[in-house]
């Protein structure tokens, strides 16, 4: 049986500190490169799969899920979303034409560009 590291609490003092430096990185637009973006799915579908034992065994002690079940529910789902993202991204975030604009602005051909739009929090 893998024993799970005990659960630690953010302060409540150390919130606004994380959020600013979040905030204050997408600012720097650190975050507009696609680059950037992909290199934080890598990491983050390298911290599932390296925590693959840890997550199923907290899914079992929690839930009662059997491996497998947690296995395709949740963590090879998760991971193959960040697959998927990866492979697809750079696609998405392609600047595009913008369709159906009158003729006398043709000229000027406008883009529509995919920049990130803000930073979140997810409390989880």
């Amino acid at each position: 049986m893998v024993q799970l590291p005990s659960f630690e609490h953010t302060q409540v003092e150390k919130i606004s500190g994380i959020s600013e430096q979040i905030r204050s990185s997408f600012r720097s637009h650190k975050t507009r490169d696609v680059q950037y973006r992909l290199a934080q799915l890598r990491k983050l579908y390298w911290g599932l799969k390296d925590n693959e034992d840890l997550l199923v065994e907290a899914c079992k002690q929690d839930l009662g899920k059997p491996t497998f079940e947690t296995y395709i529910t949740e963590v090879g789902w998760c991971e193959n979303d960040i697959l998927f993202m990866c492979n697809n991204l750079e696609k998405w975030a392609k600047d595009e034409s913008a369709p159906d604009i009158p003729l006398m602005n043709k000229l000027f051909a406008p883009k529509i560009r995919k920049d990130p739009m803000g930073a979140i929090l997810v409390i989880g």
